[in-house]
């Protein structure tokens, strides 16, 4: 059991390409919590251009047994909720995705609760009951169709379907409000109930807000997702 003093706290586990650290902590602050971050380090960084190699990289970072060992590290911080914050990183790979991961990071961390991005993507949609969605991803194609099918692993229906084709952090970074609404507009008309952005690596700031006033849709963005839902399992057990 972490220890219930002070703010609530989450130790948030990254890819070790990771740039955002920055915002990632104003939005726990925003939300009334601290944010701790720890590196999840792959055996080799990918070549962003070899949509394969970018794959496998995030399926070795997402394993058990690499998050189990990134996740011992956290006891020092004695975190309240513990999350994995790489998209691709929780849908890709074998198993039952994230939460055959979130189940590692609990048990590795303590026992305290765990999620991972993916999995608070789902939530978010559920929460506004969200079923058709369009779907914008910095991805590479073949990886972005596989968010793709997660999704609808989950129970929704991507009416449309577009991807930046960006496979390094730096690239997915440097994208822009311009970028999603030309992808936005590529992706067809039909209808949908909200817009999903993966990846948490996508640099948002005042992005989708801007985005979702723009195409009159809600945006459920994976940074924002993920600190929702880790926020509320943090003070859910720092009350407790």
């Amino acid at each position: 059991m972490a220890h219930s003093e002070g703010t609530a706290r989450i130790a948030v586990l990254v890819p070790s390409t990771f740039l955002l650290d920055g915002e990632i902590c104003e939005m726990a602050a925003r939300r009334g919590a601290e944010a701790h971050l720890f590196r999840v380090h792959p055996e080799s960084v990918a070549d962003p251009r070899d949509s394969d190699a970018v794959a496998r990289m995030v399926e070795d970072m997402g394993s058990v047994e690499s998050l189990s060992k990134a996740a011992a590290q956290t006891a020092d911080v004695a975190p309240h909720a513990i999350v994995w914050a790489c998209t691709s990183g929780s849908f890709l790979g074998d198993g039952d995705y994230g939460e055959r991961q979130a189940r590692a990071l609990s048990k590795s961390a303590g026992n305290v609760p765990a999620t991972t991005t993916s999995l608070a993507l789902v939530a978010a949609l559920r929460r506004i009951r969200a079923r058709k969605l369009l779907v914008l991803t910095p991805y590479h194609a073949e990886i972005g169709i596989e968010f793709v099918n997660f999704l609808g692993k989950n129970g929704f229906d991507a009416v449309g379907q577009a991807h930046a084709g960006k496979g390094s952090d730096g690239e997915v970074g440097a994208l822009r409000l311009r970028d999603f609404l030309a992808l936005a507009q590529s992706a067809g008309t039909s209808p949908r109930d909200a817009i999903v952005i993966p990846c948490t690596a996508v640099r948002d700031r005042r992005m989708s807000a801007e985005l979702s006033r723009e195409l009159r849709l809600p945006v459920i963005a994976a940074n924002a997702a993920t600190m929702d839902l880790a926020v509320q399992l943090a003070r859910e057990e720092h009350a407790a």
